[in-house]
């Protein structure tokens, strides 16, 4: 595994901080464009990370780029950056092209032509779909939701009229996989920048001539936010590996049973730190809880992932989970 260069870490995260403010997540969520900020991820040159060398890319492996789909997640970054990373890496592998220069989502179908997902990508992610039915692959572009959702995004919907702008099949690849997989890391990048939010609220808000930060009920709470956060990006880190260029459904379905837990715990104890400003419209927090509960039931719930867990345990012929655990779960070492 190669290691990401503290300098090409530094250098994306500050691009984010730039083009992906909390500013520009509220103008964007008020109908603004994403244009200028594709634009300036796109010539960056981090989306093509996982090509190929041959291909144009850095040749980077899944584990590796780990950090920046974290940092999307940390700055909500509203453009589907880790998911045309993906959509090219897998095009490709096809030895085909997406036929599009925009970002593009992952939107796997069922054997019926529905969505494997209870929400849609957000309409302003991306303009085109890497839409997979079987072993078939299809580049289609999408179209805007009539109306918002419970969580205030506008829905994409698939415009299944127009002409595939590329097609390409695949064996053994799940796209829900990889769609969970870096739904998971996205989860465990804003659970860990609420935790920061958290903490520097709590150092600036006074009580009783005391910052709220030194009483111990709430330092036991923050202890709790962090150890969510720690274990909610090792297990999403684990899910985003691919030993064999694939992902593991099983490890895929540990990260996101992990990060749910994770994004709802946090989501809470920073609710109960915050107080009655926490759900204020003009407060930041509320733009990363509504993204965590969105995540939440993106590309499979809770129980569906779970489900996969449980059945694999009990299909199992493991003397514990412990051993279950190493040797389904478990990446392999690295040479």
């Amino acid at each position: 595994m190669i290691e990401l260069d503290d300098i090409f870490l530094d250098s994306f995260t500050g691009l984010l901080d730039t083009v992906s403010d909390h500013g520009a997540i509220r103008a964007v969520e008020a109908g603004g464009s994403t244009a200028a900020i594709w634009e300036a991820v796109q010539e960056s040159g981090f989306v093509d990370a996982l090509l190929p060398e041959d291909d144009g890319g850095a040749g980077f492996d899944t584990a590796t780029v780990v950090p920046l789909v974290n940092a999307a997640g940390e700055r909500l970054l509203p453009v589907a950056f880790a998911q045309t990373m993906v959509a090219r890496m897998l095009a490709a592998r096809a030895g085909a092209e997406l036929g599009v220069d925009g970002a593009v989502t992952l939107w796997p179908l069922s054997e019926e032509g529905t969505l494997r997902s209870q929400v849609a990508p957000a309409a302003w992610e991306a303009g085109h779909a890497l839409v997979q039915q079987g072993h078939q692959f299809t580049v289609r572009p999408l179209v805007v939701g009539k109306q918002r959702d419970g969580f205030g995004y506008i829905p994409a919907e698939l415009d299944m009229g127009a002409e595939p702008l590329a097609s390409f099949t695949l064996d053994g690849v799940d796209l829900l996989d990889w769609a969970s997989a870096i739904t998971a890391l996205l989860i465990a990048g804003a659970c860990n920048k609420v935790l920061a939010m958290t903490i520097d609220y709590l150092n600036e808000r006074k009580q009783f001539g005391r910052a709220l930060s030194k009483f111990q009920a709430i330092q036991h709470n923050c202890a709790v936010m962090a150890e969510h956060a720690v274990i909610a990006a090792t297990a999403a880190r684990i899910g985003f590996t691919a030993d064999d260029g694939n992902l593991s459904t099983l490890r895929v379905a540990m990260a996101r049973s992990v990060t749910f837990d994770a994004a709802a715990q946090i989501s809470a104890l920073a609710h109960a730190g915050f107080a009655a400003i926490g759900i204020t419209e003009e407060y930041d927090l509320q733009l990363y809880v509504r993204a965590l509960k969105r995540w939440q039931i993106s590309f499979g719930s809770d129980s569906f992932w779970a489900r996969k867990l449980g059945q694999a345990r009990i299909a199992g012929t493991y003397d514990t989970s412990a051993d279950f655990i190493r040797d389904r779960l478990a990446p392999e070492p690295v040479a």
